[in-house]
């Protein structure tokens, strides 16, 4: 049995900028983000989860 060793590289937890919050929620955007998730909701539909 090996003995558990902590890493001894700690993650980077740099805070960075939220992309949702860093752009107003406005009509054109959401219609935006809805005509680019076409693929998710049309894949989503094929099994039968939407």
């Amino acid at each position: 049995m090996q003995d558990y060793t902590p890493s001894t590289i700690e993650p980077d937890r740099t805070p960075r900028e939220n992309s949702v919050l860093s752009e107003p929620a406005t009509v054109d955007a959401c219609a935006r983000d809805y005509a680019d998730a076409a693929d998710v909701r049309a894949t989503l539909s094929k099994q039968g989860r939407a």
